[in-house]
C-alpha cells in the first residue's frame, strides 16, 4: 500500500473516531460508486449484479471473517440475505478522500435487533472496489451514556 493510501486510511479512521468528517473534494467518482455498491449490496439485496458492476474479482479483504476474492463475499451474503430476510443496513454517513471511501452504517438482522454499528472503508481502483476493511460494534440494550453510535 503507497504511503499516501496509509495516510489516507489513518485520517479516515482518525476522523470517525473523533465524530469529525473529512474535508474531501466534492462527490467523487470513488464516493459515488461505492455508495452506488453498498445501496444495491446491502439495501437492495442484489448480491451478483453489485459484485459484477463495482467489485475486482480479486479484492483484498481486511475482514477476518471472508476471504479474498468477490466469490467469498457472494459466498457468504446470498445465503445470509436468505436466512435473515429481514435483515436492513442503513447509511449514516459517507466519507472519501481521494480513491479511499467509508460508510458508517447500522445493521440490523430484523427490525427488533438492537443491531451493529460498522465502519466499512473501501479502496477504489480504475472503477472497482479492490479493498475493503471492516469494524463492527454491537449496539448495547444499556449504553454507558445518552450519546447514539450515529
Amino acid at each position: 500500500m503507497k504511503l499516501s493510501s496509509v495516510a489516507a486510511l489513518v485520517l479516515l479512521l482518525a476522523s470517525v473516531a473523533a465524530g469529525t468528517a473529512v474535508r474531501a473534494a466534492p462527490a467523487s467518482d470513488a464516493r459515488e460508486l461505492v455508495t452506488a455498491y453498498f445501496r444495491q449490496m446491502f439495501e437492495e439485496k442484489n448480491v451478483e449484479a453489485a459484485m459484477q458492476a463495482y467489485v475486482a474479482p480479486d479484492i483484498i479483504q481486511h475482514d477476518p471473517y471472508l476471504p479474498d476474492g468477490a466469490a467469498a463475499i457472494a459466498d457468504f451474503f446470498v445465503p445470509y440475505f436468505e436466512q435473515h430476510p429481514q435483515s436492513s443496513v442503513e447509511i449514516k454517513r459517507v466519507l472519501a478522500d481521494g480513491n479511499m471511501v467509508t460508510v458508517h452504517s447500522l445493521w440490523k438482522e430484523s427490525p427488533e435487533d438492537n443491531g451493529q454499528a460498522a465502519v466499512d472503508i473501501y479502496r477504489v481502483d480504475a472503477g472497482r472496489i479492490v479493498e475493503q476493511w471492516r469494524v463492527s460494534q454491537e449496539i448495547p440494550d444499556h449504553p454507558a451514556n445518552r450519546n447514539t453510535m450515529f
